[in-house]
């Protein structure tokens, strides 16, 4: 009986509990369903919205914000100086920049990090390894250029701090100690190169090593001398067993043809082409040469000796920075010629057509001279010599021109031949076809007459006439041969073009012929036996020039710097007397030595792991710029100096390729002073601001699509989500 009531209080107070429980879920239930109810207007109103806010946000051009886990990367791995070209590459692409870097980040890597997303949306994150490296974190070297030698200063990093230190310049011990300096720098003297040590030899290397035995660090360092002796002329001459006039004025250094594309010619004042040969000399390197002047890097002499330097046309860039041209100043002073006219007298040359070839035919055979030798030959269907080559003294064109009339068809390729054929034969070191037509003729091999022409010596010029002319054969003809097309409106024009056609394929005339010279008074200055017979250009002053007024000396000035030519041998081959008279030695030595700037500023350059910086002193600058050209002469950066403080300033041309370079200050268009020096690569210490930068970092966490069309995108998905939500729930 009283497990029975016992049992039954227990069923009771167990339904009792369900009870209660059911209740206060009911309850719950009820509660959360009435804050459902409330909340529902509102979720629909937030899912109607959305399409319209990304309406909004494309017509404001606004970015579409992303996590960056939702967006692929792309990984580079950073060399020096390569942060740009990676940042510049990785903008063309929509996925995020991992940069790998064997230290930690500098101010200048940061700050362009920064300026990549702020112009692509796309953040950019650095993976930085621990380098392990030597004792050295960063190093100064101090150039004074009035002294022999440079001071350089050494800064340590902490692990080196109570370990013994030393360090060996060349293999040679230059200093020991139980342990660094409580600052951790190391000061020494490095000299300059050693009088009689051959040219060149301007590089040496500085060891440090902290520690001793197995756990010794090395740190090895490439530095360059500073050499007020090293020469500032460099001369690129065949003849490198001669002594010319301008070694016997100034101390240079000679290389030949083969290895101008090697040297650095940054390094250097003043760059002497001897005897050059324009046409090989490569284009990129023409241009070198031409910009080494403009940017007021150094001057160029140009020595003229023969007429192999070529024609015009050769070298575009050098000819036009140089002060002369490459022909002679009028027709006749240029060689003699074998030419032959070939003129159109078929029906297509009716009219207006057959009056201009007249003059033309006339204007040629005048503006040729009594030496050279001419050859007429009129054309329709047939070709015929009007007047076989011969001396022009015994052609009277005028008399055999004037009768002409058109008529008939136009065969063009047998008359080349035939002149091909007649030309061939002339024993004139010119040879010369010049076409007076249309073109409009039967169809043939002309590109076979071109190649033929070409190996034979032989340079067609066309000399298209009237509205109507077929410029693509006449074009073949006279590119294929090496000749030019004209395009003759009125006779006036022919004198000139044939003056212009006979320069342009024209070597430089050079005369063996006993010449005598004047100064620039018009003095007597003596004799020579062979001189070129240039050009003068009208911005050009002559020191020196022939009786004719052939300039032999002559100079231009473009900017800062000059380009000179002198017409002649500087071996004394053609006037050893001349070149060694007291008064030609004195205007040589003037205007060489005017060539060179000696006020060098003192110049401090530093490394550390965020590259180079460089600061100068000088009273009188004013607002210097750097340019900084690499061993094979690129110019790698260009930037202006800060000013600190009156007569100091600052640049900092940051972190460049392992390697020698060359510091060119310029002030006011001119260079001041210039120093070559060596990039190692190997500090470990960042500047306190570049390190701050870098730990201040933090990688983006949203990517921000500039391509507003993302807008469009986002639209059709909120709005079919909006749609779906709407249709499945009341």
């Amino acid at each position: 009986m009283g497990c029975g009531v016992r049992f039954y209080l227990y069923l009771y107070r167990y339904r009792t509990r369900i009870v209660l429980t059911m209740a206060i879920y009911k309850g719950e239930t009820e509660k959360r369903n009435t804050n459902h109810a409330r909340h529902r207007p509102f979720l629909r109103w937030l899912c109607l919205s959305l399409p319209a806010v990304c309406l909004l946000a494309y017509a404001f051009h606004l970015p579409l914000p992303l996590p960056r886990l939702l967006v692929p990367s792309s990984l580079y791995d950073a060399g020096a100086g390569s942060i740009d070209t990676i940042l510049k590459d990785a903008a063309t692409r929509l996925a995020l920049v991992r940069i790998r870097l064997e230290r930690s980040p500098s101010g200048t890597e940061v700050q362009a990090a920064q300026k990549h997303y702020k112009d692509t949306g796309m953040p950019v994150s650095f993976i930085t390894s621990t380098r392990t490296s030597g004792p050295l974190a960063a190093y100064a070297m101090h150039v004074a250029p009035e002294s022999g030698g440079s001071t350089l200063t050494v800064l340590l990093d902490e692990a080196a701090s109570g370990l013994p230190i030393a360090a060996s310049l060349d293999g040679t011990p230059v200093m020991t100690a139980s342990k660094p300096s409580t600052d951790r720098r190391i000061s020494l003297s490095l000299p300059g190169r050693e009088a009689g040590a051959p040219s060149g030899a301007s590089t040496m290397e500085l060891s440090l090593t902290s520690g001793s035995g197995g756990t010794a660090r090395v740190s090895r360092l490439v530095l360059v001398k500073n050499d007020p002796l090293e020469p500032r002329i460099l001369m690129i001459s065949e003849k490198t067993d001669a002594r010319s006039l301008i070694e016997a004025i100034r101390p240079l250094r000679k290389i030949g043809y083969r290895d101008l594309s090697l040297a650095n010619i940054y390094d250097y004042e003043l760059v002497v082409l001897d005897a050059p040969v324009f046409i090989e000399i490569e284009g990129a390197t023409a241009t070198l040469l031409a910009d080494y002047v403009t940017r007021g890097a150094g001057s160029l002499m140009v020595i003229v000796d023969s007429p192999s330097i070529g024609k015009p046309g050769d070298a575009p860039a050098l000819e036009r920075i140089l002060p002369v041209d490459l022909s002679p100043r009028s027709l006749s002073r240029l060689p003699d010629a074998a030419m032959a006219v070939a003129l159109d007298v078929s029906g297509s040359m009716y009219g207006d057509k057959l009056s201009l070839a007249k003059a033309v035919g006339l204007e040629l055979v005048a503006n040729l001279k009594p030496s050279d030798e001419a050859g007429i030959l009129l054309f329709d269907d047939e070709a015929r010599w009007l007047y076989p080559p011969a001396p022009v003294a015994n052609l009277d064109a005028k008399k055999t021109l004037s009768p002409l009339r058109a008529g008939g068809g136009t065969r063009l390729y047998p008359a080349v031949l035939e002149c091909l054929t007649a030309l061939e034969a002339s024993s004139q070191a010119e040879k010369r076809l010049v076409i007076v037509s249309d073109g409009i003729t039967a169809p043939a091999d002309f590109d076979g007459l071109a190649a033929r022409a070409f190996s034979s010596g032989i340079t067609i010029s066309a000399m298209a006439l009237g509205e109507e002319y077929d410029r693509a054969l006449l074009t073949r003809l006279s590119l294929g041969s090496g000749g030019r097309f004209y395009r003759v409106k009125n006779a006036r024009e022919v004198p000139s073009l044939i003056i212009e056609d006979r320069k342009s394929a024209s070597r430089t005339v050079f005369s063996e012929e006993p010449v005598g010279i004047v100064d620039i008074a018009g003095v007597v200055a003596g004799k020579l036996g062979g001189m070129a017979r240039l050009g003068p250009k009208a911005d050009a002053l002559a020191f020196y020039s022939s009786e004719a007024g052939d300039p032999l000396l002559i100079t231009r000035r473009l900017g800062s710097r000059s380009v000179l030519v002198y017409a002649s041998d500087v071996y004394g081959r053609y006037g050893k007397e001349f070149l060694e008279t007291p008064a030609v030695l004195s205007v040589f030595q003037a205007v060489i030595g005017g060539l060179f700037l000696e006020r060098p500023p003192s110049l401090m350059i530093t490394e550390t792991a965020d590259g180079l910086s460089l600061s100068i002193q000088g009273d009188y600058l004013v607002s210097p710029s750097l340019l900084l050209a690499d061993a094979s002469a690129r110019v790698v950066a260009e930037l202006d100096f800060d000013k600190l403080s009156p007569g100091r300033f600052y640049a900092e041309p940051g972190r460049q390729q392992k390697g020698r370079y060359t510091a060119l200050i310029e002030d006011r268009g001119v260079i001041v002073t210039r120093f070559p020096f060596y990039v190692n690569a190997q500090a470990s210490a960042s500047p306190s601001d570049s390190a701050a930068a870098a730990d201040a970092y933090r990688t983006p966490f949203w990517v921000l699509l500039k391509n507003t069309h993302a807008w469009l995108i986002a639209f059709f998905v909120c709005s079919l989500g909006a749609t779906l939500l709407l249709r499945l729930r009341p």
